[in-house]
């Protein structure tokens, strides 16, 4: 019914669609080597801590060199444990008579696993690295990925030196290893934004709405169907005007988060020209996204993450423009130092309610 167990999603159906979706795979390793990965990753790491001067509390995960499907693979295992409660409060509550309830759930199950498929293989094919934390009560150890065939992929799209890439994004990547591993409180802090969030959306699952959404999406249209799941529909039938504010503030702290590696990314790399030249043509390459491409990324809220960088970027460049990298190192002294949504359009308000000193 569902593929892969109980629940409501059928998530063999996203792993297939998924696979689909991501192939095309110039060469799995994008001719690096985990070696290569690795020693980036370690000379990424030197200047994130000589410039931060943030201390890891615990170890970084050294970095992995995957495929597109691995990746996959990985983020389908933690995507389907975020949802676990969404799909058993569905499964509980859809208790319709035969043979309508069995065709109800197989509809839900082919949308969500539709959804999850096309979002997961789209994704895998731009991603160049992850810092992945685990934001389940029982995460497994966080992880350093590089996708290098993507990286090797933008580079020559981009003109620039494979190698030179890889260390500018490593770098990315290794702030975010070194937020989580130096912050000790922010990873409980963002998986508890997102766990209040999925188990509030699952208290009041539309069971209506979900039973109107399964009836189209069961139709002989296989069209309309991924239409109707890259609309985000069936995620709309799972939350409610009550979790805006709680998406508020997961947005804003993701924004800080991604925003911060921003800036740390380029500060880190200012004094050597051929990475910092890197900055404009990752920005023309962001911007130039249009048509189907751009579509696909905005229904599945990839516009939001943009949105995040740039964001989180703008208030990270100037905190530390007036007042200095320490001055905004205090974003991470506790979950009431990180910036409200005013605060991240209005860096100053930020650093009056911090009494920071200006630099």
């Amino acid at each position: 019914m569902s593929g892969d167990g109980p629940g409501i999603v059928d998530w063999a159906l996203g792993r297939r669609i998924a696979g689909a979706v991501a192939r095309g795979e110039d060469g799995a390793s994008g001719g690096l080597s985990a070696a290569e990965v690795r020693d980036a990753a370690e000379r990424g790491l030197d200047r994130v801590l000589a410039y931060t001067k943030l201390e890891p509390a615990g170890p970084v995960p050294t970095a992995e060199l995957v495929t597109r499907g691995e990746w996959i693979e990985s983020n389908l295992g933690e995507l389907r444990a975020l949802a676990a409660p969404l799909e058993h409060r569905a499964a509980a509550e859809i208790s319709l008579p035969r043979p309508f309830g069995r065709i109800v759930r197989r509809g839900l199950g082919a949308a969500g696993g539709v959804e999850a498929g096309v979002a997961l293989g789209y994704a895998s094919r731009r991603v160049l690295g992850q810092y992945q934390v685990g934001l389940t009560a029982e995460p497994g150890a966080p992880r350093t990925l590089i996708l290098g065939s993507n990286l090797a992929s933008t580079a020559r799209e981009l003109r620039v030196d494979r190698h030179r890439f890889l260390f500018w994004v490593a770098i990315h990547e290794q702030t975010h290893a070194l937020q989580f591993a130096g912050v000790p409180w922010l990873r409980d802090h963002v998986a508890g934004l997102v766990t209040d969030l999925v188990e509030t959306a699952s208290g009041r699952v539309d069971v209506a709405a979900l039973a109107s959404l399964a009836r189209r999406l069961v139709s002989r249209d296989p069209r309309r169907a991924l239409r109707e799941a890259m609309r985000g529909e069936l995620a709309r039938a799972l939350a409610g005007p009550e979790q805006e504010a709680m998406l508020d503030r997961l947005q804003a702290t993701m924004a800080v988060i991604e925003g911060y590696a921003e800036h740390v990314m380029d500060a880190a790399a200012a004094a050597d020209d051929d990475l910092a030249a890197m900055r404009g043509r990752m920005d023309a390459r962001r911007a130039r996204r249009n048509g189907l491409g751009d579509m696909i990324a905005r229904a599945l809220g990839m516009g939001m993450k943009l949105r995040q960088y740039e964001l989180g970027k703008a208030w990270s460049d100037a905190v530390a423009a007036e007042a200095g990298v320490g001055v905004l190192n205090r974003v991470w002294d506790a979950p009431s130092s990180l910036p409200s949504e005013v605060e991240l359009e209005s860096p100053e308000r930020w650093l009056a309610r911090i009494g920071a000193t200006l630099a």
